[in-house]
């Protein structure tokens, strides 16, 4: 396979411009990090193509970036069109949704943001449950993301989302709140 790369001229009038719902956010002004070590592999998909979906070159016209494309063929096989368009649905309803724009780390990066803890924890609750308490939790960390009437769409989009990543055996666990670097060993942390 030959990999083939066009750069095209910048130009000011047709360039576009960064999404007003998703926010990369410059490394410095993060607060302490979670590293991307140990996530499951739905985890990574989601973290993978959200962070390549809110990149400022993305046009409308370049949606189908075959990279994205690729990792939900792998992961999803011939429904890959169906679980990214969920997956599409859901980032509008939640980035447009939100009580603050959600920033996302950029490409590459090691470490998730805040906003990607949350949104990973929202997916992971919105799955079928065992566990009583996950719907009031659920509903819980909906309430506390999401400005007042809005709520309604993003408990649709979440569970749709969720039920699609089960389906295709990608459940997500649901993990602490803060998700913290391990204790560097020979360190004592009062």
């Amino acid at each position: 396979m030959i990999l083939t790369i066009v750069i095209e001229p910048e130009t000011t009038a047709a360039r576009p411009e960064m999404p007003d719902d998703l926010m990369i956010t410059p490394r410095d002004s993060l607060p302490q990090p979670a590293p991307l070590e140990g996530l499951s592999s739905g985890e990574r998909l989601l973290v993978w193509s959200l962070r390549h979906m809110a990149q400022p070159y993305a046009s409308p016209a370049r949606r189908g970036c075959p990279l994205i494309r690729h990792a939900f063929l792998q992961a999803c096989g011939e429904d890959a069109d169906e679980v990214m368009a969920t997956f599409r649905a859901f980032l509008l309803l939640y980035g447009r949704s939100a009580r603050q724009r959600p920033r996302v780390g950029c490409p590459g990066c090691q470490d998730l943001t805040p906003d990607e803890r949350q949104l990973l924890r929202l997916l992971a609750l919105a799955q079928p449950s065992a566990d009583p308490t996950a719907p009031a939790r659920f509903y819980a960390l909906v309430e506390h993301l999401m400005r007042p009437g809005t709520t309604d769409g993003l408990l649709v989009a979440s569970r749709a989302m969720a039920g699609t990543l089960g389906a295709h055996g990608l459940s997500l666990p649901v993990r602490p709140l803060a998700l913290e670097r391990a204790p560097t060993s020979g360190r004592y942390d009062a």
